[in-house]
């Protein structure tokens, strides 16, 4: 009985989380999207059950003054919407140790700002590192996995580019490498991503196609999906008003 009563909840519960999750994301203000970020987090769920499961955070939205993570439970491949004050537990997946605060987590790990009320610290370096160059680094990572192959060198281009980006924050590079290879960029991450670094202008657009060139350039050859995502981008900035020098 008490198994069937457990059922009947967890069913309800995919009934019910659907429209919670149109309405709060309507009516949500945007802390970070085109995150695509893999993580490892215990909370309990709208049917009062404890879980713990893989989690792609696609958004981090507030609503009402309440933190939500957005995204898609990769054990049951289905969209979820996870209230941060149910967290427990999170990491993400390439790190060793987690966070009990997921408040900390998120302000630390992936460089949102939280309510001075709820995380009245300063922001580590490796934090402001992620929240200044948070786009830049999707627009990347995507390109990185593009052609099927994550190579740690192509990611040691990446991290050249964020020490280049960020000169004056002192941040853990190990801490920058796990986040990065924790990514998880998607199409749809993707060119969100793109969309808001090209409103930063040409002095982050210029750098940015550069170091796409050195990535693609990164394995001595170019797999034909990173050349069609390039001219993509290229064909995008153009029609943008974008006059930018690629290399020879």
């Amino acid at each position: 009985m008490e198994n069937n009563a457990q059922t009947i909840t967890e069913n309800q519960e995919q009934t019910i989380l659907p429209p919670l999750v149109e309405e709060t994301l309507s009516s949500s203000t945007e802390s970070r999207a085109g995150v695509s970020f893999l993580v490892t987090v215990n909370y309990q769920s709208l049917s009062g059950n404890i879980k713990s499961r893989d989690f792609l955070i696609r958004r981090i939205i507030k609503h009402q003054n309440e933190y939500y993570l957005d995204g898609l439970a990769m054990d049951v491949k289905s969209p979820r919407l996870i209230r941060v004050a149910q967290i427990s537990f999170i990491k993400d997946k390439a790190a060793t140790n987690g966070y009990s605060n997921p408040y900390r987590f998120l302000q630390e790990v992936l460089g949102v700002e939280i309510d001075n009320a709820l995380l009245p610290e300063d922001m580590s370096d490796f934090a402001k590192a992620i929240k200044e160059t948070g786009d830049e680094l999707t627009v990347l990572m995507f390109l990185v996995a593009v052609d099927g192959i994550r190579s740690s060198t192509e990611r040691e281009k990446v991290l050249a580019y964020v020490k280049n980006r960020v000169p004056y924050l002192n941040y853990d590079e190990l801490q920058m490498n796990d986040y990065l290879i924790s990514m998880a960029p998607d199409e749809d991450s993707f060119s969100m991503a793109f969309q808001r670094v090209m409103r930063k202008g040409i002095m982050v657009v210029q750098p940015l196609m550069v170091a796409i060139l050195d990535i693609i350039m990164a394995d001595g050859q170019v797999h034909e999906k990173e050349r069609a995502l390039l001219a993509r981008m290229i064909d995008t900035l153009k029609q943008a008003g974008y006059e930018f020098q690629l290399p020879e």
